[in-house]
């Protein structure tokens, strides 16, 4: 009987694809025990199961007339079955070649009859069977052979739809939170400058300003809440770009500006050296999103009295965005976990700001988006680190 290759690629791509449908030892589920329960009606059999192959066993979703609940993979008639992409059927196990060492056969179990179909789910792989069994040697009708094959459709779709479900959910939250991470900044801004007003209550002029900086502060949170509603409408892993031509130097400029009173705050010295009329083709609010989480970033793991020297230059043809800090710097750790979602790096925030984990990953994906390209460079710990971004210009 054909063994599967635990150790080829193949196959393990094939339990990579399982587990990400997450249904290994999950709770007994009814739209599955009634499909078993149905098979073994509609095919006159004692037993109807819905297996799943893992690396050393053979899981049971659901059991029709059998009581245990795996057994061990090899050699398993389901490990067997999987290999085909159609009916694998053994009408006597007694006289099958392929069967006849099977402890099942050959064993107090007494195994004559089996027929699978193999489960093969939307990337191609087959992840287990609808198999039904028995104790006595069976030739299944066409009509039987189609019942199993429409059978194993509908537990494919339900497969489909779990995954869909969770994916879903994952993508929601992955939304929720990249909201509440972008929300903070201009939170924190508030506080800040609200704190600035009342220190200069008797200073109309600089209380006008710092209502200005109140006012795009609440803008900016007002855009990205719109944005959440917006994403929320549609599939969470899309975002809808509106690009145009815009001033790299001179939306720098206006974040460098926003962030001023951040910096300040941490005795930092925040410089911006600029290279005008750099136009790249780019989404306004993404792109904000991008230079605002750099600088912030910069500012946020910075000890106090320290230098953040922020420059849009041209270099090869791209627009470049700098921003070069004398903070914590990166491990080598660091930077391979970089751009990974919710993996906190060693650095921490040195004024007691919050971190998720989020804004790098954030970073590299818009990034992406809009054809750029984005790179990190450090010495080492405490060392500082410097931040590339890369833009085309437009044409």
């Amino acid at each position: 009987m054909s063994i599967i290759d635990k150790h080829s690629l193949g196959e393990k791509e094939r339990i990579k694809s399982l587990k990400k449908y997450d249904i290994l030892d999950t709770p007994p589920d009814g739209s599955f025990d009634r499909i078993t329960k149905l098979a073994a009606k509609l095919l006159d059999v004692p037993i109807a199961l819905v297996t799943l192959v893992d690396t050393d066993r053979i899981w049971f979703k659901s059991r029709y007339g059998l009581d245990v609940q795996q057994i061990g993979r090899d050699p398993g008639l389901c490990a067997s079955a999987i290999l085909s992409d159609d009916l694998y059927e053994v009408k006597d196990a007694l006289t099958d070649p392929r069967t006849l060492v099977n402890p099942l056969v050959a064993g107090e179990f007494g195994l004559r009859f089996y027929a699978a179909v193999p489960l093969k789910v939307r990337d191609g792989h087959n992840l287990g069977t609808l198999c039904v069994l028995d104790k006595k040697p069976r030739n299944l009708t066409e009509i039987q052979k189609e019942t199993l094959q429409y059978l194993a459709d509908i537990l494919i779709d339900q497969l489909e739809l779990r995954l869909a479900a969770r994916t879903a959910n994952y993508q929601q939250n992955q939304v929720l939170s990249i909201a509440a991470h972008d929300l903070k900044n201009p939170l924190t801004t508030l506080k800040v400058w609200a704190e600035l007003a009342r220190q200069a209550k008797d200073k109309p002029d600089q209380v006008e300003n710092i209502c200005d900086k109140i006012t795009e502060s609440c803008g900016k949170m007002n855009r990205l809440i719109n944005n959440l509603l917006e994403t929320a409408r549609k599939e969470a892993s899309k975002i809808q770009l509106r690009f145009a031509g815009i001033d790299l130097g001179a939306m720098t400029k206006r974040v460098v500006a926003s962030n001023m009173v951040l910096a300040i705050n941490k005795n930092l010295k925040l410089n911006f050296i600029n290279q005008e009329n750099l136009v790249i083709s780019a989404d306004e609010e993404r792109l904000t999103e991008i230079l605002n989480n750099i600088i912030s970033n910069a500012i946020k793991y910075s000890p106090k009295n320290k230098n953040i020297n922020v420059s849009v230059n041209e270099k090869d043809g791209q627009a470049v965005f700098i921003v070069a800090d004398e903070g914590q710097g990166f491990t080598e750790d660091d930077k391979k976990n970089l751009y990974q979602r919710f993996v906190k790096l060693s650095a921490l925030p040195t004024g007691g700001e919050s971190s998720t984990g989020l804004g790098l990953s954030i970073v590299k994906f818009l990034v992406d988006a809009h054809h750029g390209t984005i790179e990190v460079s450090s010495d080492g710990k405490d060392k500082g680190a410097i931040f590339t971004v890369k833009f085309p210009l437009l044409k």
